[in-house]
C-alpha cells in the first residue's frame, strides 16, 4: 500500500526529532527538506540560486547551538568541496558562491579555501565597471541592477569577518553608493531594477529590448525580489559590523529609506509583499513570497537595531511570517513540506513584463529567504 502524504510528513517529523533540530516549526520542516532531499550538497552548483540557499546554511550555522553549527558546517563544506575546482568571481552572480570559500576560510583554517575566496576577489576586482565604480551586472555591457548588490555582498561580508580587512567593507559601500546613485527612488525609497550606462542593444535571453529608452536611462519599476536583494545585504551587513564601525550610520540609513514604508503597501490578507510591490491594486499583480521574505527580514532588522519602532512594523512581520506558512508553503507529491509563489528568475522590462513573469514552487533562492527570515523570526521570539 503506498504511504499518504500525511504518513510520509509524520515521519518526516519523526526524523527531525532525532536529527540534533527540534522540530518544532515549518521553518525546521523547510530546511530539513531542503538540505536533504531538494538540494543536498552533492546537487551544489556554483551559481547565484544556489548561493542564496547556501547563505541561509551559513547563517543557521552562525545562529545556531553547537549541534546546528555541526549539521550546516558539514553542509557547506561538502557542497562546496564539491565545485572547489570551479571557483571564481568573474561576474556579480559567480561571486555570490564566494561566501562558501570565505565561510570556510575562516571557520576550518584550511589554506585552500582561503586560496579559493581570494581567487574569488581577484576576479571580482577585474569585472567591467561603469563610470561612477559600480560593477555591470552584464559582462558585455555598463548596467547597474539591484540584484548585484547582494550577490557580490554576501562575499565582501564573509571575507570582512575572514580577514578583518575594512577593504572589503569599503567595497560594499562604494557598490551600494554607486548603485543607489543611479537606482534609488526618493519618494518611495526603493530601487529601480536596473541603469544602463552604455547605450547598447540589451537583447538577452529573459529581457524586454528597449528598457532604458528613457531619458533617465533606466527600469521604471520596482521589482520586488530585486529590492528584496539590497534589504537582505544593508540587513545583513549591520549584523556583520561591530556598533562602533564608522560606516555602520550610513548602511542603517540606508535600511530604513527602504523598509520604513513597506508596511503600507502589505497585503494584510494574505500578509505578502506584491511582485510590484508599489502597484499593491494593480490587475495582475500577484503576491511574491521570496520578496515577502527579504522585505520583512529587513524590517524585523531594522527594529532589533532601533531603526524603526512602532506596532506597524512589528505587525508586519508577523503578518509575513504566518502568511508565508500559509499562502506560501505546500506539500509536494512526496509529502515533503516546501514553498510556492517565488517569481521565476527575471531580468528587466516595463510593468506587464513582470506582471506577466511566472510563480513558481521550490526554487533555490526562494527557500533560503524563507530559511533566512523564518530562523530570524523564531529567534526574536514574536
Amino acid at each position: 500500500m503506498a504511504i499518504t502524504s500525511k504518513i510520509k510528513l509524520t515521519i518526516l517529523l519523526i526524523i527531525l526529532s532525532c536529527s540534533g533540530l527540534n522540530a518544532e516549526s515549518w521553518v525546521d520542516s523547510l530546511d530539513y527538506y531542503a538540505r536533504n532531499e531538494y538540494m543536498p550538497p552533492a546537487k551544489y552548483h556554483w551559481t547565484w540560486q544556489r548561493a542564496a540557499f547556501l547563505h541561509s546554511m551559513v547563517y543557521q550555522y552562525e545562529t545556531g547551538s553547537a549541534d546546528d553549527k555541526v549539521v550546516y558546517l558539514d553542509y557547506v563544506k561538502r557542497a562546496i568541496d564539491g565545485v572547489y575546482g570551479r571557483a571564481n568571481g568573474k561576474s556579480p552572480n559567480a561571486v555570490a558562491s564566494g561566501l562558501g570559500v570565505a565561510f570556510l576560510a575562516r571557520e576550518t583554517k584550511e589554506d585552500k579555501y582561503r586560496l579559493a575566496a581570494d581567487k574569488v576577489f581577484e576576479d571580482y576586482l577585474k569585472v567591467r565597471r561603469t563610470d561612477n565604480g559600480g560593477i555591470s551586472h552584464k559582462a558585455r555591457f555598463q548596467e547597474l541592477w539591484d540584484d548585484t548588490i547582494y550577490m557580490i555582498g554576501i562575499f565582501l561580508q564573509q571575507m570582512y569577518l575572514l580577514t578583518g580587512d575594512e577593504k572589503y567593507i569599503d567595497e560594499l559601500l562604494l557598490q551600494v553608493n554607486a548603485h543607489r546613485e543611479k537606482l534609488s527612488d526618493p519618494k518611495t525609497g526603493l530601487w529601480y531594477h536596473g541603469w544602463d550606462g552604455d547605450d547598447k542593444n540589451r537583447c538577452n535571453f529573459c529581457g524586454q529590448t528597449g528598457w532604458s529608452n528613457n531619458p533617465e536611462k533606466r527600469s521604471n519599476e520596482f521589482w520586488g525580489r530585486g529590492n528584496g536583494w539590497v534589504v537582505v545585504t544593508l540587513a545583513q551587513t549591520l549584523k556583520v559590523l561591530p556598533e562602533t564601525h564608522p560606516h555602520r550610520a550610513v548602511f542603517s540609513g540606508y535600511l530604513k529609506e527602504m523598509v520604513e514604508q513597506l508596511p503600507q503597501v502589505q497585503d494584510k490578507a494574505s500578509g505578502h509583499w506584491f511582485q510590484l510591490p508599489m502597484r499593491p491594486q494593480q490587475e495582475g499583480n500577484y503576491i511574491e513570497s521570496s520578496c515577502t521574505a527579504m522585505f520583512a527580514y529587513g524590517i524585523l532588522v531594522a527594529v532589533q537595531e532601533g531603526i524603526l519602532e512602532g506596532s506597524a512594523y512589528n505587525e508586519a512581520v508577523k503578518l509575513a511570517f504566518h502568511g508565508l506558512r500559509t499562502y506560501s508553503t505546500q506539500q509536494n507529491d512526496k509529502g515533503f513540506l516546501t514553498i510556492k509563489n517565488v517569481c521565476k528568475g527575471t531580468c528587466i522590462g516595463d510593468m506587464q513584463y513582470y506582471l506577466d513573469r511566472k510563480a513558481e514552487s521550490e526554487k533555490p533562492s526562494g527557500i533560503g529567504m524563507f530559511l533566512l527570515f523564518g530562523r530570524a523570526y523564531e529567534a526574536a521570539g514574536f
